[in-house]
């Protein structure tokens, strides 16, 4: 690849799991992986995840055996050096694994993504025809999209479809300079009285994607310091 690898090396505390993550299992010397499913952990002790029906599974598996993990998180592909604590057969197939000392993560975004709380204005149809606003909050933000709530009655939604244009506006935090963006509705998601967007953003101007790649780059180190 002509582009270098957005890779970064954090604590274990960092590994950005949730139960039910598939991740991929492979043996030091196998040469081959298998996909499994993540069940539980204890921070700082142990993993849990499904132990596959494999045919000869066993043969690699076993305690102090070396192994990779990887799977992948928001958007970031996550890999750890661990070891197989333990095998169970019954009554639940399960394998432990060593919590790791450190994580690596690749970044397969083209512009880093934090979490934000940021007041936005969603603007739904054509200003010289049918418009309507409303309010809701930014709650993450990267240079490329965002994700949005809004929450109204039932009746008041905005109608959406995916790929439906969209404009936000909102105060860039640090500048305090106002910001309209133009976008596309790609996410939609609607439980009872809210509505979640995942928006991706048209062009922007090298001025708001600059205050953009700021902001997120000082909420991402201040997370990370």
């Amino acid at each position: 690849m002509s582009h270098k690898l957005n890779v970064s090396k954090r604590e274990g505390d960092a590994l950005g799991i949730t139960m039910g993550t598939v991740v991929l299992i492979e043996p030091q010397g196998l040469g081959d992986r298998f996909k499994t499913e993540f069940l539980g952990m204890a921070k700082g002790q142990f993993i849990i995840v499904r132990l596959p029906r494999i045919p000869g599974v066993g043969d690699h598996l076993y305690v102090e055996k070396r192994i990779t993990v990887r799977y992948m998180f928001q958007g970031n592909v996550y890999g750890f050096e661990s070891e197989v604590l333990w095998l169970q057969s019954a009554p639940f197939r399960l394998l432990f694994l060593r919590y790791p000392v450190t994580v690596e993560i690749l970044n397969l975004r083209k512009c880093q993504r934090v979490d934000c709380y940021l007041p936005v204005r969603v603007g739904v149809g054509e200003e010289d025809g049918q418009y309507a606003e409303y309010q809701g909050m930014m709650l993450n933000l990267s240079c490329g999209g965002c994700q949005v709530v809004v929450d109204a009655p039932q009746a008041a939604m905005p109608s959406l479809a995916v790929d439906s244009p969209l404009t936000l506006d909102f105060r860039m935090i640090g500048t305090d300079r106002p910001v309209r963006l133009a976008g596309r509705a790609k996410n939609i998601t609607m439980n009872k009285s809210r509505m979640v967007l995942g928006v991706m953003f048209d062009a922007v101007s090298d001025g708001v994607r600059e205050g953009i790649e700021s902001y997120v780059s000082s909420v991402a180190e201040f997370l990370t310091a």
